[in-house]
């Protein structure tokens, strides 16, 4: 059975409106007998040093834990890529868990500016 579980430092510090959001999204996208791994795009943002900001929701369907350390993380928009780089982040999501992650598109990674909150986040 999937399940929602906040990283710590986001369990202390995320707003009731945010969590509330991001619980309705949860009930929203997780289906029983889904497969593989999924994230789902909460909303963007480029934040006081211009680095751009994806929030998505991952979900692990998968009955192993998914490590973030060292895949291609890719945002497209359409079939443009516009920013990739290389996962740093030592997040590993449980199996069968979904968890809130931003992730952080360092200045320089993005080819074009992306339009708004239309693109999508891939892992791979």
């Amino acid at each position: 059975m999937q399940k929602l579980v906040f990283e710590s430092a986001w369990d202390r510090t995320l707003a009731q409106k945010d969590r509330h959001e991001i619980e309705r999204v949860f009930s929203e996208f997780v289906v029983e007998r889904k497969v593989g791994q999924q994230a789902v795009n909460l909303k963007t943002a480029f934040n006081h040093k211009r680095e751009f900001l994806v929030t998505v929701l991952l979900n692990n369907y998968s009955k192993v834990p998914m490590s973030l350390l060292g895949k291609k993380i890719v945002y497209k928009e359409g079939d443009q890529i516009l920013g990739e780089f290389k996962s740093v982040y030592k997040l590993e999501v449980p199996a069968e868990t979904s968890m809130p992650w931003t992730f952080i598109f360092p200045v320089g990674s993005l080819i074009d500016t992306p339009n708004g909150d239309s693109g999508e986040l891939i892992i791979s």
